[in-house]
Parts: C-alpha cells; sequence; structure tokens
C-alpha cells in the first residue's frame, strides 16, 4: 500500500508540495475533501503516473511516494497496479464522438491459468514488437546509409566522367554497376590520371612512327665492309716519305693520277721534268691494288657521311601531336633519343675518320674498334612505342574511352566496396532477425505464433456478451432507466444506444454514470487483480442529479470492498457525508483516513496543500459549521492569500442563515429585505458576496482586503443580531 507522498512538484497546483508530519500515514481506504479547482483532480494524475513512473502532460514532474514494499520516485515504476477513475478515463474509455467502449473481459476462476499465460504472452509479445521495431529501424538506418553511399558515389562518377558523352550518372547507375562488381577494382594514380585524360581528349590521327630500316638497314654492312678492308694490306714499292706522311701521299697519289691523265712530262707544280725514274718508283707505290682498295674505301665513306646527313636531317614528330597522357613519357623518350642521335653521329664521323686513315696506309692492317652499340637503336624504338600506343588509341579510340569510363565507375564503386558490403551484411542479418522475430525459431514462437496464440487463449475467455448484459443491468440501476444500452460491436467493443439509436447527445451526468459503471465492471478485467491493486475513484458523483448520488455511493462501496487501497475523493458534501458515514463501520477503524485538499497564496501563486479533514466536516451534516468556524477565526495579515476565498464562504454562510431563518422559495436579495437590519450594510454584505465570490485569488484587487474583514464582521453582526440564540449555540458548537 501507499504510506505517504512524500514530496510533488511540477504537477499543476501542486507545484513545491511536501509531506507535513503531522499529518497521519495513508490507510486502506483514504477520503480526500476539496472544493471545485483546489487540486483534486490533478492529484489523481499522480496516481495514474506511477504505473510508467512519468506524465506525459506534465513532463517535468517530480514525486516521491513511500510505500510498504519501498520508496518510489519519477522515473520508477510502481509495483503495484493502479486503476484511476478521473476525466482521463473517461476520455480513454469512452469514445463520445462514437459512443463506443473498449471490450472488457471477465476474468473466471476456471480461465485463470490461460490469463496467465496470456499476460505472460502478452509481454513477451510487446518486447518482441519493441525488437521488431528496433530491427526494422536499424534495417532502414543501413539501407539510408547505403543508399547515401551510392548517392555520393554516383555524383563523383558522374562529375569524373562529365567530359565523357556516357549517360547521365544517377544513383540506380551505381547501385546497378556494383551489383555486377565481384571484388574491388582500384587503380594505380597513374592509371586512374590516364584515364580522367582519356575522357577528356579528342581523337587524333596516327603518327608515322621512325623507320628503323632507313637508319641501321645498311649500316651492318658498312661496317662489315670497312672491318675487312682496314685488314687488307696492298703489295708495293713503300716510299718512306709518303708512309710517314699520309697527307703528303694523298697529295702526291692525287698529283700523280691528274700528270697522267694531262699526259704532263713536267711537274705542274714546279715545272721542273718528271725523271722516269721517279715516276716508276710512283707507279710501283700506288699500284691498281692500292687504287681498288682505296675506291673501296671511298665508296663506304660516301654511304657514312649519305647516313649522318640523313640522321641530321631526321625532324621526330613533335609531342603536341600524341595524346595528353603519352606526351609527359615521349618528351624523355626523346631526350634519350636526341643524346643517342648525337653520339651515334660521333662515331659515324669517328669512322669515317679510320677509313681516311686507312687510305694512307693500305699496306698496313688497320683493327677497327667496336663502334656502335645498340642504344640509339634502342631509342629508337622506345620512341616507336609510344607511337604505337598512340595509333593504337586512335585505331580504338571509343572503346578505350568507353573502358576508361567503365574502370572509372569500378575504381570509385571499389572505394566504397568494404563499406557497402558491410551494409549489406548488417541489412542481412537485420531481415534475418525480423524474420525470426515475426515467424519464430528453433520452436520458439514469434509475433505471428504469439499473436494467434493469444488470439485463441482470448477467444476461450472472452465473455463481451456477458460482460455487456452485466453493463446494461448496472446502467439501468444506476440511472434508474433502460432507454441507454450496451450492445457488442462486430468490431469489438460496444455501441451506446438510446432508445435503439446509436446515442450521440449523452448529458455530462450520463457520461459520468456510464463511465462509472463501466470503470466498476472494468475492475473485474483479467488485467486488475483487486485483491492486490489499488483503487483511485475522483467524483464519481459530478455532474449527477441528487437522485443519482446513493446508487453512485453504492456502486462504489461495492465495488472497492475488496480493494487492496482505495483513494476517494469528492467536492460534494452530501457524498462526503455518505463516505464519512460508511468509514465508521469499518472494522478496524484505523483502516480509514479523511483528508480535504485545500489552496493558499504563496508568491501570488495559488498552490494546493494536504491537511487532516477539518472535524467540523467530519460531526456535522452540514458545512455550515465548518464554512463559519472559516469566517469566524478569519485572521487577515493583509495579503490577498489570507481572503482569496472568504468572498465564496461568505456567499455560501449567507445564502445556508437565510434558508432557514427566511424559509421561503424567494432569491436571497429579497429575504435580505425581510431582515431587520441596517439597509445600506445589509446591500453592501448582498454586493460583497454576488461581485466577489469564486475568486481564486489571481487578479484580485489587494485594495479590497480591508473590504472583505469589513464585510465578514458586518455578515457575522448581523446573524447575531437578527437569531442571537442560533449565533450563540452556533459558536459553542464550533468551540469558538
Amino acid at each position: 500500500m501507499i504510506k505517504k507522498i512524500k514530496k510533488i512538484k511540477k504537477l499543476g497546483i501542486f507545484s513545491d508540495f511536501n509531506f507535513d508530519t503531522t499529518l497521519p500515514e495513508f490507510k486502506r481506504y483514504n477520503l480526500f475533501y476539496g472544493w471545485n479547482g483546489s487540486g483534486k483532480t490533478t492529484l489523481t494524475k499522480l496516481f495514474s503516473s506511477l504505473g510508467e513512473g512519468c506524465s506525459k502532460e506534465f513532463e517535468e514532474l517530480e514525486y516521491e511516494i513511500e510505500a510498504d514494499t519501498g520508496s518510489f520516485k519519477n522515473s520508477d515504476k510502481f509495483d503495484k497496479k493502479i486503476m484511476v477513475f478521473n476525466k482521463d478515463y473517461v476520455e480513454n474509455n469512452i469514445e463520445i464522438s462514437g459512443s463506443k467502449a473498449k471490450p472488457i473481459f471477465i476474468l473466471g476462476a476456471e480461465n485463470k491459468v490461460i490469463a496467465d499465460q496470456i499476460e505472460q504472452d502478452e509481454i513477451s509479445l510487446s518486447e518482441l514488437k519493441k525488437k521488431l521495431r528496433d530491427q526494422i529501424e536499424t534495417k532502414e538506418k543501413k539501407e539510408n546509409e547505403k543508399g547515401r553511399k551510392f548517392t555520393v558515389v554516383a555524383q563523383i562518377i558522374g562529375a569524373n566522367t562529365s567530359g565523357s558523352s556516357v549517360r547521365n550518372y544517377r544513383k540506380p547507375n551505381a547501385e546497378s554497376a556494383f551489383s555486377l562488381l565481384s571484388d574491388k577494382e582500384l587503380l594505380t594514380e597513374e592509371d586512374l590520371s590516364a584515364n580522367l585524360l582519356t575522357l577528356k581528349q579528342e581523337e587524333r590521327p596516327n603518327i608515322t612512327p621512325i623507320d628503323l630500316v632507313s637508319y641501321f638497314g645498311n649500316l651492318k654492312d658498312i661496317v662489315e665492309n670497312s672491318e675487312k678492308l682496314c685488314l687488307q694490306e696492298v703489295s708495293s714499292l713503300v716510299v718512306e716519305r709518303l708512309k710517314e706522311n699520309p697527307d703528303i701521299s694523298s697529295w702526291v697519289e692525287t698529283g700523280l693520277y691528274i700528270h697522267k691523265d694531262h699526259g704532263s712530262i713536267e711537274c705542274e707544280f714546279c715545272g721542273q721534268n718528271l725523271s722516269e725514274t721517279r715516276l716508276e718508283e710512283l707507279a710501283r707505290h700506288f699500284n691498281d691494288e692500292d687504287r681498288v682498295l682505296k675506291e673501296s674505301l671511298n665508296n663506304e665513306i660516301g654511304n657514312l657521311r649519305s647516313l649522318h646527313s640523313f640522321i641530321i636531317a631526321y625532324i621526330v614528330v613533335d609531342k603536341a601531336n600524341l595524346y595528353l597522357e603519352f606526351q609527359t613519357d615521349y618528351v624523355s623518350r626523346l631526350t634519350t633519343f636526341n643524346k643517342e642521335r648525337i653520339n651515334f653521329l660521333d662515331k659515324v664521323l669517328k669512322l669515317i675518320e679510320t677509313l681516311e686513315l686507312k687510305k694512307s696506309k693500305t699496306t698496313e692492317k688497320l683493327i677497327l674498334e667496336n663502334y656502335f652499340d645498340d642504344k640509339f637503336e634502342n631509342s629508337i624504338e622506345s620512341i616507336n612505342e609510344i607511337i604505337a600506343k598512340h595509333n593504337e588509341k586512335t585505331l580504338n579510340f571509343q572503346v578505350k574511352r568507353d573502358d576508361a569510363q567503365r574502370q572509372l565507375e569500378n575504381h570509385y564503386l571499389s572505394e566504397v566496396f568494404d563499406d557497402v558490403k558491410e551494409l549489406e551484411r548488417d541489412i542481412f542479418n537485420c531481415e534475418e532477425k525480423k524474420n525470426k522475430i515475426i515467424n519464430g525459431y528453433d520452436n520458439i514462437l514469434g509475433i505471428s505464433g504469439l499473436s494467434e496464440q493469444i488470439r485463441e487463449n482470448k477467444s476461450v475467455i472472452s465473455s463481451e456478451h456477458k460482460a455487456c448484459e452485466e453493463l446494461n443491468k448496472k446502467i439501468e440501476i444506476f440511472l434508474g432507466r433502460s432507454e441507454i444500452i450496451f450492445e457488442v460491436s462486430l468490431e469489438g467493443g460496444y455501441i451506446i444506444k438510446r432508445n435503439g439509436e446509436i446515442a450521440v447527445n449523452l448529458s455530462e451526468g450520463e457520461k459520468t454514470a456510464i463511465a462509472f459503471v463501466y470503470f466498476v465492471v472494468h475492475l473485474n478485467n483479467q488485467d486488475f487483480n483487486l485483491t492486490d491493486g489499488i483503487v483511485v475513484v475522483d467524483d464519481p458523483i459530478s455532474s449527477l442529479d441528487s437522485n443519482s448520488l446513493f446508487q453512485a455511493f453504492s456502486f462504489l462501496k461495492n465495488s472497492v470492498e475488496n480493494a487492496k487501497q482505495v483513494f476517494i475523493f469528492t467536492h460534494n458534501f452530501d457524498f462526503l457525508r455518505l463516505l464519512i458515514n460508511w468509514f465508521k463501520y469499518i472494522k478496524p477503524r484505523d483502516n480509514c483516513r479523511n483528508f480535504m485538499i485545500s489552496n493558499k497564496i504563496v508568491n501570488n501563486e495559488r498552490v494546493a496543500e494536504i491537511k487532516k479533514l477539518d472535524q467540523l466536516l467530519e460531526e456535522h451534516e452540514s458545512e455550515y459549521h465548518y464554512l463559519c468556524k472559516i469566517l469566524l477565526t478569519l485572521e487577515c495579515d493583509g495579503t490577498i492569500g489570507s481572503v482569496y476565498n472568504i468572498p465564496n464562504v461568505a456567499r455560501k454562510v449567507l445564502d445556508s442563515f437565510l434558508m432557514f431563518r427566511v424559509p421561503n422559495g424567494d432569491n436571497s436579495f429579497d429575504k435580505l429585505k425581510v431582515l431587520v437590519f441596517d439597509e445600506d450594510i445589509k446591500t453592501s454584505i448582498y454586493k460583497f458576496v454576488n461581485d466577489e465570490s469564486h475568486i481564486t485569488g489571481k487578479g484580485f484587487d489587494p485594495c479590497l482586503v480591508p473590504e472583505t474583514q469589513k464585510n465578514v464582521k458586518n455578515l457575522l453582526n448581523m446573524m447575531e443580531v437578527v437569531s442571537p440564540e442560533h449565533f450563540r449555540i452556533l459558536k459553542e458548537s464550533i468551540n469558538v
């Protein structure tokens, strides 16, 4: 049971409540009395919040209650079930717009085992549904994350292929291409740049490669012939002077043939006669064998000079003619080519010099050095390789562009390959878990199986028609007529009808009666164990006529007699008297507690407090004594809080006094005229109680505080003057 409400904060008018240590603890039966607007319904909202440990209406609510099982604060779930009848209950259980109530399943003793199973299954079902929601949310998050990755990568692919003729690239394109990707296909930086260039370039014409045959076709023969010629030795009379001086030898040989051709007998240079002896000597030195050798040497020298001229004059294609991705490599290879070309030309000239030397030394062998290597030829082949790539690209230009686009697409998709695959695994796992939650596994029921089991079990213990009969019987007793009945709806629950038609304009009293009868039957619902539960009832007679007062009391009394603990709230004094008289006969007497909820002003704010019920309200059959006590003991400190409710109290006292002092059917104003008292004071009293009653403290004019004191004094004085004996006995009865 709940023993104390130790504190309440931020619950409407209970803004900062703390339990008064002078108050007794709550018992099994607890009664709360308070006027309208004092905070009774607000306090019942606290009881409604205990089950979940929080309030949707008052999100900042703080509280602490003490029970026989421990202390509970906000965010703690109370360990007992609580049924609360208040305005919220009416709204939640009676659909006024359609006049349709929720179905009730009556729990029979023979069905308790099944009901316990339903309760366990519903708890399990609720947990499974939460797990299902979690898996659905997780899967959606993973799918959204996967979708975002494809959206981003599609933007990257589209941006990097914008210079190509490929289609506009979107998320579905990326997803389709990714489905064909079996593994990552990441490109090197070099290949990435090359493919990007390919998509941006225009098609270029073919380039003629360097003709290696033109360069090196006869070089091998020239070298071989030169080697052979240099090894030849001519048999002749050697003139030492000519042998030692090749330049002179060449000059003399040329002159000898000139003189011979011209038939000269004198030296064309010095004019001296050419002696036969000298001519014979020179002829033997420059014989036919020598002449043939020199002619052969001159032939090879000529070939070498032609090659030299060809190589110097050859113009290599400019880099601008190649595709961009080949240009850098081409320039590098061209540098090597030019270097090796210079070296090659030097070697050609060196060979020419050697052959020229041989011409002056035909009688001697000359060994040729290994002048040439493969470097120049290799540099030409290297350039031709680049040209071949260029030509191949031109030949397959569109194919290359398509391939570049495909490689780029796969490259960028490969960058998210691991992330997407992990997300796909997570999504698959979520779907697998979701299916298990729905369909169950390993003989463990899922949502489908549990729902079917609950439905079947409920169909076994469902007694909607029986409950409907019980509701109709009770509502007829409560209202004293049978025009309003419940009918079982095919969709579940009940339809409320009046004289055979759907009731659409229920009075406030009828709504209260229906809701309370429904609540009484609801206490036997399979979801609530009355003997271990707490029942809270807020003004079950609100808006009811006086004829229904005793039925409401009877229904309440009989429905909660087996409850673990009961809290009853009312503003109606007649109902209060019925409850107090009932409590007097409950044994043991210590099982009952009577409280009242009143208001005061703190820092210009109206707040509620819980106090013991005033003894006068317990002892007397009307509020009259209690209200008179308030006026007789009024102590005003000049603040609004000390008098804010006094005009309303004074009005009730005046009405009660006039009712028995002038027992006719006139209104209060006309009854006042009958009394023999100062007319001005009577007018002032009447104006005060009518103009200022129902004041809540908010907006009360501080300048009227002394007016309250004056008029209360005048009212009490008038009562004493008009009925002195009544006034004397009244004061004695309330011990004032």
